[in-house]
């Protein structure tokens, strides 16, 4: 009898069963990223980047527009964790300021060029016809322009500054997102779900709605990624070119023109706000790579995740 209850015990072990323990959700949260360490560098650079664009002016500890003839071109010390300018600025402040700068002029472009861009490209790609014809149309004319051209017109119309390079670039930006969402939408409005949805009577709006834009988003993300390593490497070229950020204005652009002058004799005066340029723009790259593959399931994997 000791033997049956054994067996009859087993059994019923064998046939009960209960459905594993849920993980807590930033263990889940956190696990893609973990398999992607290029990707969560990427993900703490541009976490890290956007706190100090936000808090940057907060703890900077001197007036970066402030200047001292005594302290110019002093090295690394406790007083100036990187050294201060030709003009005795402290370069620390300079740089958190700037921070705040890119992040200023890379929400500014995503909210007036790409976010715009995303909304024209999908309609351009799921209702065709002449909204198609229409937006597709203004965006090669806009790209048979050189943009050099254009940016020297605004400036000589409105003056040189930050404005006038937010203009032109926050429109390259919506041409260039309408672009890419075309395509996009183009594949999904064939998609059999898109098909039976209309079957059984939904209208086109609630279609897009429902269906097309949270099947798009994944790329919307990527582009916003993208769209501010652009919009940081642009606003630093032209204020490097003296069309963008004016002198004396905290940026990295302009601090790597200014300190082009004495960068032979003094390189930190080019490392510092070169090396905050680089950085950003990586980590921005390197995040857009890793959200692709961790918000497509096509392309899953494509950094080396097997499992």
């Amino acid at each position: 009898m000791a033997t049956i209850a054994r067996e009859q015990a087993i059994v019923h072990e064998q046939e009960s069963w209960e459905l594993p323990a849920e993980k807590p959700f930033i263990v889940r949260a956190m696990k893609p990223w973990l398999r992607n360490p290029a990707g969560f560098i990427g993900l703490i650079i541009a976490v890290g980047f956007i706190v100090l664009g936000i808090i940057g002016p907060w703890i900077a500890p001197y007036d970066p527009r402030e200047l001292d003839a005594q302290a110019r071109f002093e090295g690394i010390s406790w007083a100036h964790p990187m050294g201060t300018t030709a003009l005795g600025q402290d370069m620390f402040s300079r740089i958190l300021y700037g921070a705040r700068l890119s992040l200023i002029f890379g929400i500014v472009v995503m909210i007036f060029g790409f976010v715009p861009g995303t909304a024209l490209g999908i309609a351009s790609g799921y209702f065709g016809r002449w909204i198609d014809h229409a937006i597709q149309r203004s965006g090669e004319a806009w790209a048979a322009f050189p943009q050099l051209i254009i940016l020297l017109t605004i400036i000589a119309a409105v003056g040189p500054g930050l404005k006038s390079v937010a203009v032109v670039i926050a429109i390259g930006g919506l041409f260039g997102g309408s672009r890419l969402l075309r395509a996009v939408s183009l594949v999904e409005k064939h998609k059999d779900y898109v098909l039976a949805a209309r079957a059984v009577g939904a209208t086109e709006w609630d279609i897009v709605r429902r269906y097309i834009v949270p099947n798009v988003m994944p790329y919307v993300l990527v582009g916003i990624s993208s769209v501010f390593a652009v919009a940081i490497i642009a606003e630093a070229t032209l204020s490097f070119l003296g069309l963008g950020a004016q002198p004396g204005t905290p940026g990295w652009g302009i601090d790597l023109s200014e300190g082009s002058n004495e960068g032979i004799t003094y390189p930190m005066l080019v490392i510092w706000p070169g090396l905050a340029i680089s950085i950003v723009v990586l980590g921005f790259n390197l995040l857009g790579d890793t959200l692709r593959d961790i918000l497509d399931p096509r392309l899953r994997g494509s950094m080396g995740d097997k499992h």
